[in-house]
């Protein structure tokens, strides 16, 4: 098979799986269960594109993940006939994702701008009275997509540079942050928590082609600018009250430690990949946990609900569990990630390593705090709790599998090929293998 075709086999599985699935668009039950068994079998794809092909696809280990995100996803969705529309979402995004992540370096900047023109349409037509307005997140997802076409088709070096503009949209960078606060604010049902992976996959294999071009002066540059995103995000964490938010700006901190990484190292490690990989994990699950409280009493303030430790034990545990993985705890995939950053023989850390560890000190502030104030306390006698359903439960269980498997997985998995799998000539020098 040739290699041009693996994205459009990738986009086709999702496609054709939705559309089997409309069918039963009258029964919630039927129609979601297609959905799931679609992802399953994009999963089942990504593995039999790669034997056929006859090697690893680029971003083979995103391309594995993204599926059991998507699974993940649906499955923690309640059975109900207001969320079809956001399953169906879900696998598009799957299929237009794993097409992103797969193509090759001269067609990935156009899929790159069918990707942010979905979400384009998605946050235009989003209804979401309590969170910010998405002006903003259009804009910036609007000169995403032109600067994706740009990078299609504009000779070098315009094309490098608007590839690296897109890649700071797709992993954010302040003040670029826009359309993924509104994505995790604004999107409906639990579609932000697959879009979480989505977005970093597509943005650092991208980043992967345009990397070599960006000269040094400009990578130490992103490097400043990232310490300064990096403070931004964690300071707007520590004072936002609502889950939702405190969860972008916290994944936006993080995010720019990647960046950090990058321009000081001037090298894109599996390492690396396997942070922002973790990273995104965990706030999708997050963003799930909170999404089967916001189901049952609303999006409340986190001074309107706690002490959901008692009512709500099997929640509790999962939620706990995932901002313990959110703050770099081992055996989780963040900790093994930045540890294998930071300790890259390649990489002498600066001394502006400083102004990370305290950007992980705040995490651990205001990630300890969100459990705190959700978990514990008394509980509000007015309100009717119920504990997350079996659906839900295994949802956030399978996420918490997979960020120990990426905790303990060797990191060269997130390298483009692996020593028993020739590499693409495309990439033979490119700054992952080095």
């Amino acid at each position: 098979m040739e290699t041009w075709m693996t994205p459009w086999l990738l986009l086709a599985v999702p496609f054709a799986g939705a559309l089997l699935s409309l069918l039963a668009w009258s029964r919630p039950r039927e129609f979601k269960t297609g959905l799931l068994l679609t992802t399953a079998a994009s999963f089942l794809s990504v593995i039999g594109t790669a034997l056929a092909i006859g090697r690893l696809p680029s971003g083979m280990a995103l391309l594995c993940l993204l599926p059991v995100a998507a699974f993940a996803s649906l499955l923690g969705q309640p059975l109900h006939r207001d969320n079809r529309q956001a399953w169906l979402t879900t696998v598009l995004l799957l299929g237009i994702g794993l097409a992103a992540v797969s193509a090759s370096n001269s067609s990935r900047s156009l899929w790159l701008s069918l990707l942010l023109i979905f979400l384009l349409s998605l946050l235009a037509r989003s209804r979401h009275g309590s969170a910010p307005s998405p002006t903003w997140g259009l804009a910036t997802y609007g000169a995403g997509a032109g600067a994706a076409l740009v990078s299609a088709f504009a000779p070098a070096p315009l094309s490098a540079w608007a590839g690296l503009l897109v890649s700071l949209i797709l992993i954010p960078l302040f003040p670029l942050q826009a359309g993924h606060v509104a994505c995790l604010t604004r999107l409906p049902g639990s579609l932000p928590a697959l879009l979480m992976l989505v977005l970093p996959g597509a943005g650092v294999t991208h980043l992967l082609t345009v990397l070599p071009a960006i000269p040094e002066p400009v990578r130490d540059a992103i490097g400043g600018w990232a310490l300064v995103s990096m403070v931004y995000g964690s300071v707007r964490a520590l004072a936002q009250p609502r889950p939702l938010s405190l969860l972008a700006h916290a994944s936006l901190a993080f995010f720019s430690v990647f960046w950090w990484y990058v321009a000081i190292s001037g090298i894109l490690s599996s390492q690396a990949a396997l942070f922002l990989s973790a990273v995104g994990l965990t706030t999708g699950g997050l963003y799930l946990g909170w999404y089967a409280v916001r189901v049952r009493h609303g999006d409340l303030d986190l001074r309107a609900i706690g002490g959901l430790v008692q009512p709500m034990p099997r929640f509790a545990g999962l939620f706990s569990l995932l901002a313990l993985a959110a703050l770099g705890f081992p055996p989780f995939g963040v900790f093994s990630g930045f540890i294998g950053m930071v300790l890259h023989p390649d990489v002498k850390l600066p001394g502006s390593f400083a102004l990370v560890a305290l950007a992980w000190l705040a995490a651990s502030w205001y990630f300890l705090d969100l459990m705190q104030r959700l978990l514990f306390g008394k509980p509000r006698t007015d309100l009717r709790y119920k504990d997350v359903r079996e659906t839900e439960s295994a949802a956030l269980a399978l996420l918490l599998v997979l960020l120990a498997v990426l905790g303990v997985m060797p990191s060269k998995w997130f390298d483009a090929g692996t020593t028993a799998v020739p590499v693409p000539p495309s990439l033979e020098s490119s700054a992952w293998n080095r």
